[in-house]
């Protein structure tokens, strides 16, 4: 049984500033939200349908805590509630104002009216199942009706959607940008109602017990390696795992080369990880830069040698070649912050593995390189590389920071 109902009595004892008259019951019927759904072309999660059937509650300014790494790391002020106003702050947790929007649940037609009057400019986000609950600091807050995922996004990431009327572009838009902030509506709903520090990257509330933090699930029951790097190369490495310079083998199909993407990066091989007669994967990546990695080519057995000459294959610019080593750790030992196999999922990727159900196999940092030649999203420290395998067994990696 959902907790909406108690969670909403709950945030009304507790903010009694906010809700200084009694909150209406919801007009709204079960076949109400039904029909509503249907001619919004949404269907709405469980939670979130009890949620409209509750009570008739309006927009309005709610206070949230965070404790995890990526808002709390990145604002540096919270708001104190004795002085009514932000103040600079260097806590483990952060408090901050969340503009709660919500729709009118008087009847039928004003929840329709409001709908699409609230959001006015991306009902094409609508269609594709995400629409709005909220706002913080410039960033926007969606409900994935159809998988009960709630996200952020900045404000200004919503422009990166190839067509902003076209529901599958905006999808698209929020895979690649957004942030997972909460497993589902009820999730949201108890960071709003409750209080309690959310971590917002793990998903549990401070105070709560925390789940058993399990290592990443490698593929082949693997062990765990470190990824070490060896001294730069004035020759050719081939058949070895490396970053930089030109790949061994020649791809059935050259990646074209562009300053966004194109240029050889790195071959990774498989050392039991997958289908024997793979021998490796190439990644390629923008012209200056790995914060892209815009092609992931498998090369199996019979592919022939590529021939450095041809020039048919671009280099990374500003990276010089260097060779890669495995060396076997003991996992219990295993240092988060370096490039591994194996190890824990790395939180910067952790949200996005977990929706696009990626296998996670290792880690490549900024760090690694020397001279910070990788470049990953502007030479930053935290930059990194994380790779796996999808459903269909196909290699996948991305940067993230």
């Amino acid at each position: 049984m959902s907790r909406v109902k108690e969670l909403l009595d709950e945030l009304q004892i507790r903010e009694k500033e906010i809700f200084t008259q009694k909150v209406n019951k919801s007009g709204l019927s079960a076949k109400d939200i039904t029909e509503v759904g249907k001619e919004l072309g949404i269907k709405f999660p469980a939670s979130y349908k009890e949620y409209l059937r509750t009570y008739q509650i309006p927009t309005t300014k709610v206070f949230i805590c965070f404790c995890g790494d990526t808002y709390t790391n990145s604002f540096d002020i919270t708001f104190s509630r004795t002085e009514n106003k932000y103040i600079d702050s260097d806590a483990d947790e952060i408090v901050i104002e969340l503009n709660w929007i919500n729709y009118d649940t008087s009847s039928k037609e004003a929840f329709v009216k409001s709908f699409i009057e609230k959001n006015e400019g991306t009902m094409a986000w609508a269609k594709s199942g995400f629409f709005l609950l909220g706002e913080f600091r410039g960033y926007q807050v969606y409900l994935d009706s159809k998988q009960d995922i709630v996200y952020s996004i900045y404000h200004e990431d919503l422009l990166e959607s190839e067509d902003y009327d076209d529901p599958k572009a905006a999808r698209e838009c929020i895979e690649e940008h957004a942030h997972e902030l909460c497993d589902n509506f009820e999730q949201f709903l108890k960071v709003i109602c409750s209080g309690k520090p959310f971590d917002e990257d793990e998903h549990v509330f401070y105070g709560d017990e925390l789940a058993e933090e399990k290592p990443a699930e490698n593929q082949a029951d693997l062990s765990s390696w470190l990824i070490k790097i060896g001294e730069a190369s004035a020759t050719p490495i081939k058949n070895q795992d490396k970053i930089g310079g030109f790949p061994t083998y020649q791809p059935e199909e050259i990646p074209v080369a562009d300053p966004y993407g194109g240029h050889f990066l790195m071959e990774i091989y498989n050392h039991g990880f997958a289908d024997p007669e793979i021998i490796c994967w190439q990644l390629y990546c923008m012209e200056m830069s790995a914060a892209s990695i815009t092609h992931i080519l498998e090369i199996r057995k019979d592919a022939p040698l590529y021939d450095d000459s041809s020039k048919l294959i671009s280099k990374r610019m500003g990276l010089n070649e260097y060779p890669l080593f495995l060396e076997l750790y003991d996992s219990k030992k295993l240092d988060e912050t370096v490039s591994r196999i194996g190890g824990k999922v790395p939180k910067s990727a952790k949200n996005a593995f977990k929706r696009k159900k990626i296998t996670y196999l290792g880690t490549i940092t900024e760090k690694l390189v020397p001279n910070k030649e990788l470049n990953i999203y502007h030479y930053n420290d935290n930059g990194i590389i994380a790779f796996g395998f999808d459903d269909n067994g196909k290699f996948y990696a991305e940067a993230y920071v």
